[in-house]
């Protein structure tokens, strides 16, 4: 094209992107103090509340509670999973284009559990296959030695597999949302994160002294007349 010429628009536009949704619950403190008596009083019954179903091979050095959490009538725990059906379904509405009367006509089947996490802990990297969105709530962090500050993150896998096939200064550099490789979370206490289920993510080991706690939830969903 000579210099002259006059140059087309170049338009820029997303193919393929994947939403992550976050917020935070105001004033968390009250909330999460609840949370963390509750979680803590039912870890140390032992087996009682323990996933039987765990994957040992999956996680290391973390209680895994069973799936109905939601379920229990605790005050804190219903208000939690109001803030987490809030997150979820804001979701669903923004990425679908539903309307609110027809969010209000899905049935919305929700499993939820909590992690404490203790010295060493960690959780390798997976997926959530029989849901379509996931989420975590960040109860207490714990607390990060000096020496390891990056403990404890959640961090998520490029979905594209074959997006870093091959890297050169063409793409090195690509810029959010379109950047290449893992993307870390360092959540802090309140922080709640919507995200799809397909996404592979992982806990990095953690190696604070006090217990880092978490609660995780993954939705699927019907049409209530169908």
């Amino acid at each position: 094209m000579s210099a002259t010429a006059s140059k087309p628009e170049i338009r820029q536009w997303g193919s393929h992107a994947t939403p992550v949704f976050s917020t935070r619950y105001p004033s968390e403190g009250v909330l999460n103090r609840e949370l963390r008596k509750f979680i803590l009083d039912q870890e140390s019954q032992g087996e009682r509340y323990r996933n039987p179903d765990y994957i040992p091979s999956n996680q290391v050095g973390i209680f895994e509670s069973s799936f109905d959490l939601f379920k229990d009538l605790n005050r804190a725990i219903q208000e939690l999973k109001g803030f987490f059906l809030h997150g979820i379904l804001h979701a669903v509405m923004e990425t679908n284009g539903y309307s609110a009367d027809e969010a209000g006509r899905l049935r919305v089947m929700t499993d939820a559990w909590y992690h404490v996490t203790r010295f060493g802990g960690y959780i390798s990297s997976h997926i959530h296959s029989n849901a379509t969105w996931s989420a975590v709530y960040m109860v207490d962090p714990g607390v990060h030695p000096d020496d390891r500050p990056a403990g404890g993150v959640l961090n998520f896998k490029d979905p594209r597999v074959t997006a870093n096939m091959y890297l050169d200064p063409g793409n090195q550099q690509w810029r959010p949302p379109y950047h290449l490789g893992s993307v870390n979370y360092e959540m802090k206490p309140g922080d709640l994160l919507v995200f799809p289920s397909f996404i592979q993510h992982e806990v990095t080991p953690y190696f604070g002294e006090a217990p880092r706690i978490t609660v995780a939830a993954n939705c699927s969903f019907r049409w209530q007349d169908s």
